[in-house]
């Protein structure tokens, strides 16, 4: 069991991490960003509270294996945030296909139409 000072910043970085999880598989949008924000906003407070301590090595091997948990899910988490990035955008590309890379003529054809201008 971890100090009570270290358990429960912990325990709130996983339990942020759980709702963006839960965010993710929603599929809404606010709620993921809701979700992610606050998450953010988690990690920096037990980023500087880590720092504050010594760092991870200080806290020994439960907290390691704790953070590592985390680490691996978070990743888990980009990864699928990732996957729901690209599907979104093929979304997007079928209901608004791109238009032509060039709107003009490339350079070496302009000469083509010149006999067009006199």
């Amino acid at each position: 069991m971890l100090p009570a000072d270290l358990e429960k910043p912990l325990a709130l970085m996983e339990l942020q991490c759980q709702a963006v999880a839960a965010a993710v598989n929603s599929g809404q949008p606010l709620e993921l960003e809701v979700a992610s924000q606050s998450l953010r906003d988690t990690a920096v407070a037990f980023s500087a509270f880590m720092d504050s301590i010594g760092g991870a090595a200080q806290a020994g091997p439960q907290l390691r294996v704790r953070l590592k948990k985390l680490a691996t899910q978070l990743g888990i988490q980009r990864e699928a945030l990732l996957r729901r990035s690209a599907v979104i955008e093929r979304g997007l590309h079928a209901l608004v296909p791109s238009t032509q890379k060039t709107t003009y003529a490339p350079a070496g054809r302009a000469s083509v139409y010149r006999g067009f201008a006199s």
